[in-house]
């Protein structure tokens, strides 16, 4: 991975965690643990050659659904 395709992995993990943060009236840090306990993150950067072409809120959306497919 290029040094831009980093940052940009970066920017993608960064989007979704404040996106589900402000969405679900969380605190940065209380989202990025969450998503650290259920690989979330992990799972956003092994994505990201399909989600870096989509919308930022795709990369919110894919955490979510990954959440609620654990939680079931």
């Amino acid at each position: 991975m290029s040094e831009q395709d980093v940052k940009d992995c970066n920017f993608l993990v960064i989007a979704a965690v404040e996106g589900y943060a402000q969405k679900h009236g969380l605190m940065v840090a209380d989202v990025i643990t969450l998503f650290n306990q259920h690989d979330i993150i992990s799972a956003i950067r092994s994505q990201y050659s399909v989600l870096h072409m989509l919308d930022l809120d795709e990369a919110e959306e894919f955490a979510e659904d990954m959440l609620e497919r654990a939680a079931k």
